[in-house]
C-alpha cells in the first residue's frame, strides 16, 4: 500500500474512533448506590431504596445537627447538596440527584435515626410512587418519618405494564369500613398474577406482603427481601386484627395446580443482628449482612424468639378477627444487649404463605390492622 494511502487510512480510522467516543451516550441513571459511614457509628447497614436512605445510628455517637455523609452515585451523576457536605440530620435531608445527561432527576430523603422500630402499627400513613403508582407505608416516630415497611410492590412494578393503578398491586391500603378496625385505613394484601413475563421466569404469582425491613430490586429475576431493623425492647407477644380469604386455585412456580387451600402468614422474629453479621463476614453474596432473607428468616441459628400465627386458613367471621401470638424464646437474651440495640425485629404479613417460592392462589386476600408488639 502506498505511503499516502496508509496515512489516509490511519486518519480515517482516527476520525471514526473520535466520532464513536464523541457520540457515546451519557448515563441516564440518577441514583444513590451506596453510603459510606463507619461501622462504629451504626446499628445496621444503611438501607438504600429507590427513593430513600435510612441509617440507624447508635444513640449519642453522631452529632445529628452537623454531620457529613458520604455516598456514591451512578456514573456521571451529581447531587444537590453534594456528597460529603455537612447537613442537619435531626430531620430528613432531601437530595436531588441529576443524571449525567441532565435529563433525569430523582429526589432522595436521607434519614439518620437514633430510635428503634416502634411497637404500634395502624397502617394509616402511606404515600404513592409518582411513576408506578404503588403505595408504601411508613410510620412517624418522634415526628420523624420512618419508612420501615417494605413490600414486593417495587418488584411487581416490573410486570405491571405502562399504566398501572394502585389497585393493580399486591400490597394496598383499604378504607372499606367493614375491613378497618380503627382509624380510616387497614393494610390490604392480595395475591396477584404476574402475567406472561412473570410466568416466563417461573414467578407466576406475587403475594401481597408487608414486612419490616427493605426490598432490594435489581431486576425481575434478582429481588432480595431483607428482613429486620433494630429493636431495643423484649417482646412478649404480637397482636392485632386480621381477615383472610384464600383464592380458588393454588399454583406452583411452574404454573401447575396444587391440590391444597392457600394460607396466609403472620409472624414476627427477634434475632441477634451482630452475631449474624459476624457469621456472614465471608459470605459471597452479602458479606457481613445485618438482615435475614427468604431462606433463613424462620430457621436462622441467630433467632432469639419467634411468634407465628398457627391458624393460617380462612377466617370464618365477616369481621376482622383478633390474634395475640406469644413469642417463643429459642435462646436466652441479654438485657445489656437489648439496651445496646444488638437485636433486630421483623414483622412479616403475607397473603400466600408460600409466596416466597411463588406458590399461591391469585385472589387470596389478607387484611390486617392494629398490629402491636407487646413488650415487658
Amino acid at each position: 500500500m502506498p505511503y499516502s494511502r496508509l496515512l489516509w487510512s490511519i486518519f480515517g480510522l482516527f476520525l471514526f474512533l473520535t466520532s464513536c467516543i464523541k457520540d457515546e451516550a451519557k448515563n441516564m441513571e440518577a441514583d444513590i448506590t451506596q453510603v459510606s459511614i463507619a461501622d462504629s457509628l451504626i446499628n445496621a447497614k444503611p438501607i438504600v431504596n429507590n427513593r430513600n436512605v435510612v441509617i440507624y445510628v447508635k444513640p449519642g455517637k453522631v452529632n445529628l445537627k452537623e454531620f457529613s455523609l458520604e455516598f456514591d452515585l451512578t456514573p456521571g451523576a451529581t447531587s444537590i447538596p453534594e456528597s460529603g457536605s455537612v447537613q442537619d440530620f435531626s430531620q430528613p435531608v432531601y437530595y436531588e440527584v441529576v443524571s449525567e445527561d441532565g435529563q433525569f432527576k430523582k429526589q432522595y430523603s436521607v434519614t439518620l435515626l437514633e430510635s428503634s422500630v416502634p411497637q404500634n402499627f395502624d397502617f394509616e400513613l402511606f404515600k404513592q410512587d409518582e411513576k408506578k403508582k404503588w403505595i408504601y407505608f411508613y410510620e412517624e416516630v418522634q415526628g420523624i418519618q420512618q419508612e420501615l415497611w417494605a413490600s414486593g410492590n417495587s418488584g411487581f412494578a416490573l410486570t405491571a405494564g405502562t399504566n398501572p393503578t394502585e389497585k393493580s398491586y399486591p400490597t394496598q391500603a383499604t378504607d372499606d369500613p367493614k375491613l378497618v378496625k380503627s382509624g380510616k385505613y387497614a393494610a390490604y394484601l392480595e395475591t396477584k398474577s404476574t402475567g406472561f413475563l412473570g410466568s416466563l421466569v417461573k414467578k407466576p404469582i406475587a403475594a401481597g406482603n408487608l414486612f419490616i425491613g427493605s426490598m432490594f430490586t435489581k431486576s425481575i429475576i434478582d429481588i432480595q427481601t431483607r428482613f429486620g431493623l433494630p429493636f431495643n425492647r423484649v417482646p412478649l407477644s404480637l397482636s392485632g386484627y386480621y381477615k383472610y380469604e384464600p383464592g380458588k386455585k393454588v399454583i406452583d412456580m411452574n404454573g401447575k395446580e396444587v391440590n391444597v387451600i392457600d394460607e396466609c402468614d403472620i409472624y414476627a422474629v427477634l434475632f441477634d443482628r451482630v452475631a449474624l453479621m459476624k457469621a456472614t463476614e465471608n459470605d459471597d453474596v452479602d458479606p457481613g449482612r445485618t438482615w435475614l432473607n427468604d431462606k433463613d428468616v424462620l430457621t436462622s441459628p441467630h433467632i432469639i424468639a419467634l411468634a407465628q400465627l398457627k391458624n393460617t386458613g380462612p377466617t370464618k367471621s365477616d369481621e376482622l378477627v383478633k390474634f395475640d401470638i406469644p413469642f417463643e424464646y429459642k435462646k436466652q437474651y441479654s438485657q445489656n444487649d437489648v439496651d445496646a440495640y444488638r437485636y433486630s425485629i421483623a414483622i412479616v404479613l403475607s397473603s400466600s404463605k408460600y409466596g416466597a417460592i411463588f406458590q399461591g392462589a391469585v385472589g387470596s386476600k389478607l387484611i390486617v390492622d392494629e398490629v402491636k408488639i407487646n413488650v415487658r
